[in-house]
């Protein structure tokens, strides 16, 4: 077995799916596993997923809801109690994470990227909240209005994109672009894949463990 490059969807505090996963890929010490942002808020155990990333050296990006912890974790009760399992190790590695990665092989983003832009001209509420995308307004975060298009559908480029935040979308492989949240936390399934084998990895959900809060059904976000 060759060194792997393992993309990993959006966690969510779902912590046991994730040790699952990671003990069906038994990474190597040369694997590079990268999870695309969004370990935290809504599932079981945010922390402990926070706690289980660090402890093995995983890399992680920013997602939105990191994001939004850190900017109201003194105002928000949900994100009071996941800072007060964090501590301050684990806080301030979570205030570390990039809204990108990028090397020749690949570029990894939360959300999505604005059509012709490199992330790094790109405002970070793009790379944390993109879905669809109108081009006479820029971009729009909202699911889908209107019918717009996705924002994947732009993507000119040949370099592969791996990205999670769009749980209502599901799991997409539309290559080059890889969108890999399959709605764990909503009752579905956490998904990892390969970058060199082009091998995907699904673990079932144990439970639904968040719903909205205006709706009987899960719902992503």
């Amino acid at each position: 077995m060759g060194v792997r490059t393992i993309f990993i969807g959006d966690v969510h505090g779902c912590v046991d799916e994730l040790k699952e996963m990671i003990g069906i890929l038994g990474p190597t010490r040369e694997d590079r596993i990268i999870l695309l942002g969004d370990l935290i808020n809504r599932g079981p155990d945010s922390p402990g997923v926070v706690r289980f990333v660090f402890e093995s050296g995983f890399e992680s990006l920013m997602g939105n809801h990191e994001y939004e912890y850190l900017r109201h974790y003194t105002q928000i009760p949900v994100f009071k109690k996941i800072r007060e399992g964090l501590g301050q190790e684990l806080h301030s590695w979570l205030e570390g994470r990039p809204l990108f990665i990028e090397t020749d092989a690949f570029l990894a983003v939360h959300a999505g990227l604005f059509p012709g832009k490199h992330p790094a001209e790109t405002p970070e509420e793009v790379l944390l909240n993109i879905r669809t995308v109108r081009p006479e307004e820029g971009f729009d975060s909202d699911l889908n209005r209107n019918g717009d298009p996705a924002w994947h559908t732009y993507y000119k480029g040949t370099k592969p994109v791996f990205y999670g935040h769009w749980a209502r979308q599901g799991l997409t492989i539309s290559h080059p672009t890889y969108g890999l949240d399959s709605g764990c936390v909503y009752g579905r399934a956490l998904s990892a894949y390969v970058l060199e084998t082009g091998e995907l990895i699904q673990v079932p959900a144990k439970n639904v463990y968040y719903r909205k809060p205006y709706d009987s059904s899960p719902e992503s976000g």
